[in-house]
């Protein structure tokens, strides 16, 4: 058995490295085994599966919660949050650090998405930051980890499609990732506060624009609450439904989806441009996830049909009677996997090997949502692959590659120090889901 789980896993490294989508590779790897290793026949079910998964009121969170982000980032909405963010923090050391940090931790809590973050509010807060004195290599690498927050805090992307492969509550997982994507954010507003003290830079820098408006400080109060208070709103109407029970996950999304078009008609900022990108954006990435999603459930189809997640998940038992050691093997393929694949392509891929592993071994499903999603996380920064360093070298003119990956690596640190601390108090995952 564990010798079949080795081809399939060299078959799909073989697949991927060729070029071919994820999608597409692991459902032509899926409907080869049920063809080659079980029955044709089998094949007529996959049709009712992926059609009542992807129709399900479940998967319709995933475009909900990507035009709520989609709404706020295609109107500036989020560029006016970090402005005045960073202006209100002005008299702080490393103001821009901390503001760019902050930002986009409320930018991932109506987000969902990590290079979406990361381009949101990295656009804005990285020339802020250089422009101030910052090293570079310290403003790419914070953005790069501050955008991965966006599949940590709720609503995560992430967390949604964990919860359908695993059938486990996703409003259960979304709660689970606040106080960890809390604690991470001050890590990293730490370290960079750290590293300030070691290589003083500037604080923000005021422009005659700013002076103006700051001579009349009821004009300049106004400006910063619409900025701020309609998206702090908005995040505690979403969460609030959720937590208490009023609304379940996908009338949660839909919620935020209608709130955050209201917000931006308050501001003023609904434009045909804005209109447009919104509509194409959610089109194409809800699409793109989609179309994953299908590919993950051909391919988990097969290896339950074939009983491989069952014996595999006995033979792990059978070598290693320590169950912190099959985790700390589990996290290390992740880890690797995170070099080349998103995150929901690393989820599609192992949660059917190794969910029914883990849990067998006692593991709690919320708790290992948490640290898987936090694996990702650091794929999402490490080279080769790792698109938020693309996304914010892309987006941000005048940063090189080389800059974002150097600054990247010390948030890898981090980040592997938080899956740690997780580890060891796992109430910090756990705790708000049992307080539901």
């Amino acid at each position: 058995m564990l010798g079949m789980t080795a081809i399939m896993f060299l078959v799909l490294i073989l697949i991927l490295f060729l070029g071919t989508p994820i999608s597409l590779g692991i459902g032509f790897l899926g409907m080869s085994g049920i063809l080659i290793f079980l029955s044709p026949d089998l094949l007529n079910q996959l049709s009712l599966i992926t059609f009542s998964q992807t129709t399900s009121v479940t998967t319709l969170m995933i475009p909900l919660f990507v035009m709520m982000a989609e709404w706020l980032s295609n109107s500036g909405v989020a560029a006016d949050m970090f402005d005045t963010i960073a202006r209100r923090l002005h008299r702080l050391p490393g103001n821009l650090a901390i503001a760019s940090v902050v930002a986009s931790t409320i930018f991932s809590a109506v987000c969902g998405s990590a290079p979406a973050t990361a381009a949101t509010v990295g656009t804005i807060s990285i020339p802020s930051m250089k422009k101030a004195g910052y090293d570079g290599k310290l403003a790419a690498g914070l953005q790069a980890a501050g955008g991965c927050l966006g599949i940590l805090i709720p609503p995560s992307i992430t967390f949604i499609m964990y919860g359908i492969i695993t059938e486990t509550s996703i409003a259960e997982l979304f709660m689970a990732g606040i106080i960890p994507g809390v604690m991470m954010a001050l890590l990293l507003i730490i370290y960079a506060l750290v590293q300030l003290k070691l290589h003083p830079a500037s604080n923000i820098v005021v422009t005659e624009e700013d002076k103006v408006r700051m001579e009349d400080k009821k004009a300049m109060l106004r400006h910063d609450i619409a900025s701020i208070v309609p998206i702090m709103v908005l995040i505690i109407i979403v969460l609030g439904c959720l937590y208490t029970g009023i609304a379940t996950a996908t009338e949660s999304a839909a919620i935020g989806a209608v709130g955050a078009l209201i917000l931006v008609i308050g501001r003023k900022r609904l434009t045909k441009a804005c209109i447009k990108m919104t509509m194409l954006n959610t089109t194409k990435n809800s699409c793109m996830i989609l179309f994953m999603m299908i590919g993950g459930l051909v391919f988990s189809f097969f290896l339950t049909a074939y009983g491989l997640p069952q014996e595999l998940a006995t033979t792990m038992l059978t070598i290693s009677p320590n169950k912190w050691v099959t985790f700390a093997a589990v996290m290390v393929v992740m880890l690797i996997l995170g070099c080349f694949l998103e995150p929901v392509g690393i989820l599609m891929i192992t949660m059917p090997f190794v969910f029914p592993t883990l849990t067998a071994m006692g593991f709690d499903p919320i708790w290992l949502g948490v640290e898987c999603t936090i694996a990702c996380m650091v794929g999402m920064i490490t080279p080769p692959v790792g698109m938020n360093l693309f996304v914010l070298k892309g987006c941000v003119p005048g940063l090189d590659l080389a800059t974002v990956i150097k600054g990247a690596i010390p948030m890898c640190i981090l980040m592997l120090v938080s899956l740690i601390i997780i580890a060891v108090f796992p109430a910090i995952a756990t705790f708000l889901p049992a307080s539901m």
